[in-house]
């Protein structure tokens, strides 16, 4: 079964179609598939904010907004995320279908252009982007990654995944740093935006109620154009285990701790690795939860979560300094009894139950509908979510059991209060 109605329509560039008449919408995606890497990861960040600002037809954003709002309210988005080692850097544009328009418009056709325009025909000056609209996504870009910095809870697992994945490319962050978007150019984004529509690979994900064949004719046509290069090789690595764990912590103004622990797996067994993460610390009935939450009052929060591109199950937790400690032992406690199959068949069918409602709310959005199917293309195990929820399904104790006993703690990472300029200190062992 022809999933995805998935094919190449030019070197190194796919397309795939998900319909499903339930929506009265559409979503086009175009998604830039590159390494993470700290060179360009900036520069490329600054990209899709550059192409949805405007464009050859519509040299502005009053202009492009006036557009779109003609058209039904459509919407244009540009975003930079990753998956694993490789950073994503997408554009899309969502309509209604053109079915329900006044008119009889083109809608579909019309998005597309919108689309394709946006991508293929940026405004430009002397050879490089235009240099206030340069400026102005610059700053749109530092503003983010500010926001993000001042959110503690995110500020934590950003610091540690850097020291996780230490060396590797997941250690990058998608959003590129504050000093690499200063450092961007005119030149410099023009560059990497030519760069990318040589060597990424890139994936179309058309997603709604369309069956989308005149869309796909318009897209194959536009993206046919694109002289492309030599294709990169889009792939995540599994996060090696370093030789001794790593502990890591640092002082700043914060008014709750934060801690982090990254255990690293070295199982084959994905299924198995999903459904042990959702009983160690992925629902409001999870070990973390009920026991070093609720039974301990050790944290204000506490769960895990399972990056499977790199085998790595994230903990964290907002806690006291003075329960650090306390919490950290509890939440290494909690896996040892899981490598013991110290847990009941209830959790395990609560485990499910969990799963089973996060995977019908993927076919409940088009967004979550394509970031299912780009994560699934990307690992090359193109399912639907209602296959996955079979295999889920017949996961067995014993490959429960084998997915926690696979994990070695590697990384801790400790956010405290009392901000001193030169805390912070690793200690090995």
């Amino acid at each position: 079964m022809d999933i995805l109605n998935r094919k190449e329509i030019a070197p190194g560039i796919f397309l795939s179609r998900v319909t499903d008449p339930r929506f009265k919408q559409n979503r086009i995606s175009v998604s830039f598939m590159t390494q993470l890497s700290q060179d360009n990861a900036s520069l490329n960040a600054v990209i899709p904010k550059i192409l949805t600002n405007s464009c050859r037809l519509y040299p502005d954003l009053r202009s492009l907004n006036a557009k779109l709002s003609a058209l039904y309210a459509a919407r244009l988005s540009g975003s930079t995320g990753s998956i694993g080692d490789t950073q994503e850097i997408g554009i899309s544009i969502k309509t209604i279908d053109s079915r329900y328009a006044l008119e009889n418009e083109d809608v579909a056709g019309e998005a597309v252009k919108i689309l394709t325009d946006c991508i293929f025909e940026p405004l430009t000056e002397n050879g490089a982007f235009k240099a206030s609209v340069t400026e102005t996504e610059k700053q749109a870009c530092i503003d983010q990654i500010e926001a993000e910095l001042n959110d503690k809870r995110v500020y934590a697992v950003r610091r540690a995944s850097e020291l996780l994945f230490k060396g590797e490319p997941a250690a990058v962050q998608s959003q590129g740093t504050i000093e690499g978007v200063k450092a961007v150019t005119p030149e410099s984004a023009y560059q990497a935006y030519q760069s990318l529509l040589k060597t990424a690979r890139i994936e179309i994900i058309c997603a709604g109620c369309n069956d989308f064949s005149t869309v796909t004719d318009a897209l194959t046509n536009s993206f046919g154009k694109i002289e492309r290069g030599q294709m990169e090789d889009c792939h995540s690595n599994p996060a090696p285990i370093k030789p001794q764990m790593l502990t890591h912590s640092e002082e700043m103004d914060v008014n709750q701790s934060k801690m982090v622990l990254g255990f690293k797996s070295t199982s084959e067994d994905m299924d198995a690795l999903v459904v042990m993460a959702k009983i160690y610390g992925g629902s409001a009935t999870s070990k973390l939860f009920e026991n070093v939450r609720e039974k301990m009052s050790l944290c204000y929060y506490c769960w895990a979560k399972f990056y499977q591109d790199k085998r790595v199950i994230v903990s964290e937790c907002g806690v006291e300094k003075d329960n650090i400690e306390k919490a950290k032992t509890e939440i290494i406690a909690q896996l040892n009894l899981m490598k013991e199959s110290d847990f009941t068949d209830e959790d395990i069918n609560h485990a499910l139950l969990s799963l089973q409602n996060d995977l019908k709310l993927v076919n409940d959005s088009l967004r979550g509908i394509k970031s299912w199917y780009l994560s699934h293309i990307y690992r090359c195990d193109i399912i639907m979510p209602e296959q996955a929820i079979k295999r889920y399904e017949s996961v067995t104790r014993e490959r429960i059991v084998n997915a926690a006993k696979s994990l070695t703690l590697d990384t801790v990472y400790i956010l405290t209060e009392n901000f001193d300029e030169n805390g912070g200190a690793e200690i090995n062992g």
